[in-house]
């Protein structure tokens, strides 16, 4: 068991993903759902009795939303996680984010 966040916010659309990011909350964490899916996602009531874990879900994605998180990213020095390919190479990056074999969202480069 990893146990070490306090939160987690799930982007992803996979229920499989999300319910594989349970065991990384440390308890009492919160994993914050704004990946929509009408897919359930598999939680057992002894992590959420037990851990005390939460899950919760949001509905994000308006210019409000996006300039919250901007600014809480400046604030608190939150960067994130990328690949880059250059823009040459945009088929072979797409092919890898469809395969799922891209470990961080894929970013195209000007270079």
């Amino acid at each position: 068991m990893l146990g070490g966040a306090k939160v987690m916010l799930s982007t992803v659309t996979a229920p499989g993903a999300m319910t594989s990011v349970l065991d990384g909350l440390k308890p009492p964490g919160q994993l914050l759902v704004i990946g929509a899916s009408a897919d359930p996602i598999q939680v057992p009531p002894i992590a959420l009795i037990m851990r005390s874990i939460a899950v919760q879900g949001r509905a994000s994605g308006t210019s409000q939303d996006s300039e919250d998180t901007l600014r809480f990213s400046a604030l608190t020095g939150v960067r994130p996680m990328v690949e880059t390919m250059p823009l040459s190479q945009a088929e072979a990056a797409y092919g890898r984010m469809m395969s799922g074999d891209a470990r961080f969202r894929m970013v195209l480069t000007m270079n």
